[in-house]
Parts: C-alpha cells; structure tokens; sequence
C-alpha cells in the first residue's frame, strides 16, 4: 500500500512539472545575446564637439564602448584634452584602445603597419605605450590601425608588444599573435563616414546576426554631415531593440577561456 502511494505521488509530480513548463528536449533554444564592441576611431589632440555628444549620449543610454588614440595625436594633446580622456577612461564605460602612432594624411599612399619590418613596426607600438602611460598613466590593451592595412611583421610586431592583448579587425587565425584577434565582419558604417541604417540592417541581417561577437568600426568626427548622426542612433536603437549586450574590448576578453585567441 505505501509502495503504491509513493509511485502514485512520483506520478503526480512528474505530471504537475510537465504541465509547468516544457520538457527539456522541447523547450526552444535562446541564443545567447550578440556581443557588440563599439569600435570609434580616430580621437585626436583636441576633443571636437563632435566627440562630445556621442560620448553624451553613450554616458546616458550606459552604452560602454571604445575610442582609438592616435599616438603621435596623444603626443601633443593639450591639458584640456588629457582631463577629457583621463575623465572617460576613469568613469568605467569606456576603454580607450591604440590606433597606431601616425596619423597618416591624403598624400600619403601607404599606411604605417603596410611596411617596416616586425622590430620597426613594434617600435611604433611601444612609442604609443610611453606616450600613454606618460600623458594618461594607464597602458592600451587593444589595438587596431588608423587608416592602414597589416602585414605577417604586425602580426609579429603585435606578439612582441605584451601590453595588448585585443586586435581589433585583426586575422580570423593570426600566424603569431597568440592572445585575442576579433575579425571584420561589418561596421557601423557604409560607405566609410556614413552610418546608413538601411544598409547596416541589411548586412546585420545577411552576415552579422550570425557571430556571437560583433566589432563595429565607426568615425564620429566625421559624422557632422546631415542624416549621419541620426543613422548611427538609429543603428543603436536597432541594436538595443535585439538584446544585444555592448562591451568593451578587455570587457569581452575576460569572458573566454584564457588560452583562448579567438571569438
């Protein structure tokens, strides 16, 4: 008699959780939320107004990103522009990454990490780390280069530079450099300097909502002509509307493995 009102009890309990909710081989699967890096380039020896008001509007929407330097920009930054900097990196919500040392210009045809050998390109890499700690006081863990493709010698100028540990839109399998590279996917932008919300949909819908990490290039000192502001809000109110998490560089690096070098 008690063996059978033990079995009818179990019966009843299974039958009650399956009712609840159900069971696990049937439940629908929830990929987890996208990861997006807000990759914005280019800051320079002077805060532009441009500047400003996408750091604003990060700061009140608790968007955290991150902003390249320009080492030899750094380099000759006044007072005003280091209290900016030193501000944003202290208040947690933004890391500021390195850009590269030169700031190349129109006539230049060939970019600072398209040439050089692995020891000169590593060079430029410690030069902007000195600059960093002296102007800042705090080292640059991530990296991508302004305005310039990359060689076998970054690779190897990047492995030899311990203070970075995140290459932005950097080889899906680098050859050497053993810690963390995030490939190109899309961008925030299409054409360069022009963030469209139609077309940056578009391509999230075809390519991008496929990753699980996404690191979105944008300009905003270049986005001071009509609809360019609106489009990248749009594009974050897009990107908030999925679910999709935002986080820095260092910020992603932290939740893999730590042996791992991809996404």
């Amino acid at each position: 008699m008690l063996k059978t009102l033990v079995i009818a009890s179990m019966i009843v309990l299974v039958s009650t959780a399956w009712t609840l909710g159900d069971p696990p081989a049937t439940r629908p699967f929830r990929k987890p939320p996208m990861i997006i890096i807000l990759k914005l380039d280019d800051l320079a020896h002077w805060i532009s107004p441009r500047w400003t008001r996408v750091n604003d509007f990060l700061t009140e929407r608790r968007i955290r990103a991150s902003y390249g330097i320009i080492g030899e920009e750094l380099a000759k930054a006044n007072a005003d522009t280091i209290k900016w900097i030193k501000a944003v990196h202290e208040a947690g919500q933004i890391e500021i990454w390195c850009h590269g040392y030169h700031a190349r210009t129109a006539e230049e045809k060939i970019g600072e990490f398209e040439v050089g050998t692995a020891d000169e390109q590593a060079a430029a890499l410690k030069k902007c780390q000195d600059i960093a700690r002296d102007k800042l006081g705090f080292e640059l863990a991530a990296f991508g280069p302004h305005w310039s493709g990359t060689t076998d010698e970054t690779d190897k100028a990047l492995e030899a530079t311990p203070q970075i540990k995140i290459w932005l839109y950097g080889p899906a399998k680098p050859k050497y450099f053993t810690r963390l590279s995030i490939p190109r996917i899309m961008a925030l932008e299409n054409p360069t300097f022009v963030p469209d919300f139609e077309k940056f949909k578009k391509i999230y819908d075809d390519q991008g909502s496929k990753q699980s990490v996404l690191v979105l290039q944008g300009h905003p000192d270049m986005w001071q002509a009509p609809g360019r502001w609106e489009g990248f809000v749009q594009i974050i109110d897009f990107l908030q509307a999925k679910g999709c998490t935002f986080m820095t560089p260092t910020e992603y690096a932290a939740t893999l493995p730590a042996t791992s070098s991809k996404p």
